[in-house]
């Protein structure tokens, strides 16, 4: 088990146990579900790289000098409001507009400096098909599973946009799949909902029609680059 897999598990199981000890058979919040909406914002820690696949280009002969292409994990953040809408008993629809701060690396030839990283601010709109459990007095369980578009918005360069150090060839619009899982943990005032995140990017990254190289280029010996993320919520509502 990885150090970060570790961690979450201690902090569920942590969660898991405050809300049992706390409980003293006192129900808050238990028309909760009467309302059709309700809102929230979310704070978030993401782990994210690219799922790299080659193209017969990357060993043809002339491709002498591009060995090895690597995307390894980086870290980022993220952050937004929450809009939540119930349907019944059994499922809500979320919708998440959030703001997030990424920083994908590629490794070109185990050198790091050949295509330089930069911080890259994204604005996401994520909706999500919920399933929740039944309620166990203040603690259910959920399931979700949505779509994600995204788009690079440069803010982060804003100031400073003439000198933005661009990757030809990046697109900068993202298209994902997301699932996972979470609880819920109804309070006095709020209710603290932690989830873990899965992101598989669906859009092919690689914007061939960019690529005014005619020699080999890290990225023209690629055949698909796709995202992928990994993050861990905290949800107030």
């Amino acid at each position: 088990m990885t150090r970060g897999a570790l961690t979450l598990a201690l902090l569920v199981s942590g969660l898991f146990q405050a809300n049992a000890q706390s409980r003293n058979n006192i129900i808050h919040q238990a028309e909760y579900d009467a309302k059709q909406v309700h809102f929230g914002y979310f704070m978030g820690v993401a782990m994210s790289n690219y799922r790299i696949r080659h193209n017969e280009s990357f060993n043809s002969v002339a491709n002498d000098t591009i060995k090895s292409i690597t995307s390894p994990i980086d870290y980022g953040l993220k952050m937004g409001g929450l809009m939540n809408f119930y349907v019944n008993d059994r499922f809500d629809v979320k919708f998440v507009p959030t703001v997030a701060i990424y920083s994908r690396k590629l490794t070109v030839n185990e050198n790091p400096d050949i295509i330089p990283s930069r911080e890259q601010a994204w604005f996401e709109i994520p909706v999500f098909l919920k399933y929740k459990s039944l309620r166990r007095g203040n603690t259910r369980m959920n399931m979700f599973v949505g779509l994600r578009q995204g788009f690079e918005t440069n803010a982060i360069n804003l100031a400073r946009r003439g000198r933005i150090n661009r990757v030809e060839g990046l697109r900068r619009g993202d298209f994902s799949v997301e699932y996972g899982a979470g609880m819920e943990l109804f309070r006095q005032f709020f209710k603290l909902a932690p989830e873990v995140h899965f992101s598989h990017g669906l859009r092919n990254m690689i914007d061939r029609a960019d690529i005014t190289s005619t020699d080999p280029t890290p990225l023209s010996v690629l055949g698909r680059l796709n995202t992928h993320t990994v993050t861990f919520y905290l949800f107030f509502e």
